[in-house]
């Protein structure tokens, strides 16, 4: 009998526990339609960045599920879309707001420097070569050395040939280029608007 009694009260003990939980459920759900303001904690994925013009960084921010505006101290050096995606555009410092959509004080700031860099671009080669076909072709590696601030840099130049006439092979600031017909020939190796060439004259093997 004693035992019964127990259980009797363990069950009604957690049945009361179980209906708390539930009121405080129901009331932390509607705090908002009762009036009672909801904070909630601002997250920013960035506080600072460093970026050369053109670049680009996406901002990723959160507060609640309300909506983040975006807006830019200075567009001339930085600007930013609505989807947070920050593009620098010249040399100097911005700061870019992250507010939260009809919220007093729920903002955040990003701070955007912007660098320039002075880059060159060097080929292995003189500016003017001449190559002799032989066996209907004739192939030559070219060499590209990018430098930052005067400085040589891992940095990948992007390289063209042109006219139409010649197959290259690119492997980083390697370039292996065939050239199967007579003509001249203009070598590219460009990074950031750096560029270099060299004028490449293919003859035959015929003096």
């Amino acid at each position: 009998m004693v035992k019964t009694k127990r259980i009797i009260s363990l069950i009604v003990a957690i049945i009361a526990s179980v209906s708390v939980c539930f009121l405080t459920f129901c009331s932390g759900k509607n705090n908002e339609s009762s009036g009672v303001k909801t904070t909630y904690s601002f997250a920013i994925s960035k506080t600072a960045v460093t970026l050369e013009a053109g670049q680009t960084e996406k901002l990723e921010c959160r507060y609640g599920d309300k909506t983040i505006v975006f807006s830019s101290s200075d567009e001339a050096i930085a600007t930013v879309a609505q989807d947070g995606t920050i593009t620098a555009v010249s040399a100097g410092v911005a700061y870019v707001t992250a507010k939260a959509e009809g919220v007093d004080g729920a903002e955040k700031m990003c701070k955007v420097t912007v660098v320039k860099y002075d880059y060159s671009v060097k080929i292995d080669r003189e500016e003017q070569i001449t190559a002799v076909i032989k066996d209907k072709a004739v192939t030559l590696d070219f060499v590209a050395t990018v430098c930052k601030d005067g400085e040589k840099s891992d940095l990948t130049a992007k390289f063209t040939v042109s006219p139409a006439g010649a197959d290259m092979i690119v492997d980083g600031n390697v370039a292996r280029i065939t050239f199967s017909t007579v003509g001249e020939f203009t070598v590219k190796a460009e990074y950031a608007g750096a560029v270099a060439t060299v004028t490449v004259k293919v003859i035959n093997n015929v003096a």
